[in-house]
């Protein structure tokens, strides 16, 4: 059966508006990495021409403070064990530093469900099962995430066209914008993509002194930059095939949240079609070694952790070239 456009959905008329349920099966677990099959696979490995590796994630300790005030900083220590040998031990919030929202993330904020229509009731208290959890990232049919990444970045196209703003305030990324970048660096998108945007984030907040950063971190309003998530953007994300999408800054889309479609694209992304999101990626090697390259498309690979009803992940993320 054709994957359906986006005007198309949702596939039932009691479902959310612009959701994909049922799509893969009334039990699926994956949403849009379903889009990354075999054939996807072999397909991205003829991006590798050397060899070089870039890491994309940031040290576990980093940002300087979690961008939630409510959330903890990661704490490491390092146990010596009767003078023997180390052990070391982490407690961290997974969704600090480099990190990937699962589908038990940001449930649609007016009904309270999550991908498939599954309730607050089935994955949390004291009866929550394994649904939707970041494990299902590791079943025997997936094994971690594997694919074509394609870098639009943001940050350079920025600068070329000399665009004021601030990494630290609502600035709307159009799809106007992401198209003109995709034309410039002469990428088309296939489907099962994994859509990686540099905004810019991470660079202008290392510049900042420590206290600064604790500033921005711990602001009740928690403006950041990010794309605007109209209609038209939705769309294009959904009928290009995006599998995962993944940025430098705390959100993909811009905070606060607006929702001119009434949906976020947290909303819209996690919970009508199953689709992940990473954030705080560091991307500043990547866009250099794109810029070396000439070419903005890559092996993504990322192996979530193996967390049996996990909300998130580490990013565990790698390019490849």
């Amino acid at each position: 059966m054709p994957r359906p456009k986006f005007d198309d959905l949702p596939l039932s008329p009691n479902d959310p508006k612009g959701s994909a349920w049922g799509l893969y099966g009334k039990d699926d677990e994956l949403g849009t990495l379903n889009l990354i099959t075999e054939d996807v696979v072999k397909a991205a490995v003829k991006e590798v021409k050397h060899g070089i590796v870039v890491p994309l994630n940031l040290p576990l300790h980093q940002p300087t403070a979690p961008m939630n005030p409510t959330r903890i900083k990661c704490e490491h220590k390092i146990l010596n064990r009767e003078g023997v040998f180390h052990d070391d031990e982490l407690l961290i919030n997974t969704q600090s530093s480099s990190q990937m929202d699962g589908l038990r993330h940001y449930p649609y904020q007016d009904s309270g469900l999550f991908y498939g229509g599954v309730t607050r009731a089935e994955i949390s208290g004291d009866k929550k099962g394994n649904k939707l959890g970041i494990h299902m990232t590791q079943d025997q049919a997936r094994k971690g995430i594997v694919s074509r990444g394609v870098l639009l970045d943001w940050k350079a196209y920025a600068s070329k066209h000399n665009i004021s703003h601030s990494a630290f305030d609502s600035h709307a990324i159009t799809l106007h914008d992401l198209l003109e970048i995709a034309k410039d660096e002469n990428v088309t998108f296939r489907e099962g993509d994994i859509l990686i945007l540099r905004t810019g984030w991470t660079q202008e907040f290392n510049k900042l002194s420590e206290a600064d950063q604790v500033g921005i971190a711990q602001r009740s309003d928690r403006r950041q930059i990010g794309v605007e998530p109209s209609q038209e953007l939705l769309r294009w994300h959904w009928d290009t095939g995006i599998a995962m999408v993944a940025t430098d800054t705390v959100a993909y889309e811009l905070t606060p949240f607006i929702r001119p479609w009434g949906y976020s694209c947290h909303e819209i992304f996690l919970n009508g079609w199953g689709m992940m999101i990473g954030e705080l990626w560091d991307l500043e090697q990547l866009a250099e070694r794109c810029k070396v390259e000439g070419r903005w498309t890559f092996i993504l690979s990322s192996q979530p952790l193996n967390l049996e009803g996990g909300v998130a992940t580490t990013a565990n993320a790698l390019a490849i070239f």
